[in-house]
């Protein structure tokens, strides 16, 4: 048999075999689909059935997420919060007025500590 006579080869694939093992493919999986829709059914209703009702209260508040949420501005809390962390290692304070404890710049204290050398 010469090639170029068909323009293919017919003792390759039968295209009525691979359609016919597509289409059954297809049958199937929308005869699976078809038989769980009721069953997917029958247990949303028995959840339903199941669980307690709402709160009256959920919808009388906004809808809020749980603790922790979620940084409106990551940088600007970022730059606030170094900001104060500075301010309590470069500044004065006092920590327990009564007992006579304050809070020094950490520069001093080191300075301090490197002098006496003792904490």
């Amino acid at each position: 048999m010469n090639l170029h006579e068909g323009a293919h080869e017919r003792r390759d694939v039968d295209f009525r075999v691979v359609a016919a093992a597509g289409l059954a493919v297809l049958v199937a999986f929308l005869a699976a689909v078809a038989a769980m829709w009721p069953l997917v059914g029958h247990y949303a209703r028995r959840e339903a059935e199941r669980s307690a009702p709402a709160s009256p209260l959920a919808a009388a508040e906004p809808q809020r997420p749980p603790e922790p949420r979620l940084q409106a501005d990551p940088a600007a809390d970022l730059a606030a919060l170094r900001a104060s962390e500075d301010a309590r290692l470069h500044g004065y304070a006092w920590v327990d007025r009564g007992a006579g404890r304050v809070r020094i710049p950490i520069e001093r204290a080191m300075a301090l500590l490197a002098e006496d050398g003792t904490p």
